[in-house]
């Protein structure tokens, strides 16, 4: 059977954000996610809100995983996203214009990774139906590494990476985020740019190894 890519995520303690922040943080994640939606490598089902902080998706392969997330934590910084990803097969038909009314194991593993995340405090997590344990390792232990380096990332840094991955030079991200050219050397040596870069790529390529089993 057919596997695919579940994405379930929600907003790092909600429950903290003022009541008059709140209505203004819904209508920009939900700008975002509409615009994510329309973009060519948009998810087969489509990003949606199924609670006021969590969101879900399906995709059918990895390879733009890393852009969508890291444009979602760059444009609803400071607030923090936790994402869950579960690999695996869909035993209901594929809702192509919402995110809702489907279930099967790839579900399941994408919700039994949101708790872990829960108590862990990472922001991304993997669980494969019928696992490979070695594989499963390298990637939940390279997504731990990379939610720690995260963490610690402004607002800059973090859209410095997200828009060197959609492909955009260094002017136009230079412009566009009026910076100067220090300022983006220094963001992308200090923070291993180049080599987080790569990393994302890996584990994309790993995702998708486990897409096709």
């Amino acid at each position: 059977m057919k596997r695919y890519l579940v994405l379930i995520a929600d907003i790092e303690s909600s429950k903290e954000i003022k009541e008059e922040q709140r209505e203004a943080l819904q209508d920009k994640m939900q700008e975002e996610l509409d615009y994510l939606n329309q973009t060519d490598h948009a998810p087969v089902a489509p990003y949606t809100i199924t609670l006021g902080d969590e969101f879900q998706a399906v995709f059918e392969e990895a390879d733009r995983l890393f852009v969508h997330l890291l444009r979602i934590l760059a444009v609803l910084y400071p607030v923090r996203i936790r994402f869950s990803l579960g690999v695996g097969s869909i035993a209901t038909p594929i809702n192509n214009e919402q995110a809702i009314g489907m279930d099967g194991p790839a579900f399941h593993e994408a919700r039994r990774g949101m708790e872990k995340l829960k108590e862990s405090g990472f922001f991304f997590h993997l669980n494969v139906e019928e696992e490979d344990n070695t594989t499963l390792s390298l990637i939940n232990n390279s997504l731990r590494l990379l939610s720690h380096e995260i963490k610690t990332w402004k607002k800059n840094r973090l859209s410095i990476l997200h828009m060197s991955k959609e492909g955009k030079d260094y002017k136009e991200i230079v412009e566009q985020l009026d910076i100067s050219p220090p300022a983006f050397y220094k963001n992308r040596e200090a923070g291993a740019l180049d080599v987080i870069s790569k990393l994302m790529d890996n584990i994309s390529e790993l995702i998708d190894q486990q897409l096709t089993k």
